[in-house]
């Protein structure tokens, strides 16, 4: 799978502005200690980890096809037009992306037809 361009320069360009924030601190007058310094550190580290698994999950969201048909009960599953916005809590933070899915209006089951979601060990 090629990555998508657009998400390449977002990361950096976010790397770039917690950089520049991060050392725009910096000097005497600041007034941060070394352990001040490596909380700011580990927040920008976060926050640049969540953007690197939004952009994973983003990545590896498949086209689905025309017509699926249910597991459980062999039914022609409905498509919804738009994905469905999904959170995971990880470590670092939240993550955000969308999730394609399908749903069978006759037993009721919903899944997303690229595999299982995503799981948090």
């Amino acid at each position: 799978m090629a990555p998508h361009p657009q998400n390449r320069e977002r990361f950096l360009a976010q790397a770039a502005r917690l950089y520049d924030a991060f050392l725009a601190r910096s000097g005497p007058e600041s007034g941060d200690t070394f352990d001040d310094m490596e909380v700011q550190a580990e927040a920008a580290g976060r926050a640049l980890i969540v953007q690197l698994l939004a952009h994973r999950l983003s990545e590896e969201a498949d086209p689905l096809p025309q017509q699926l048909s249910c597991p459980q009960c062999g039914r022609p599953m409905r498509l919804p037009p738009k994905p469905a916005p999904r959170q995971l809590e990880t470590a670092s933070g939240r993550v955000s992306y969308e999730r394609r899915h399908a749903i069978c209006d006759h037993c009721g089951k919903s899944f997303p037809p690229a595999g299982p979601p995503p799981r948090h060990p």
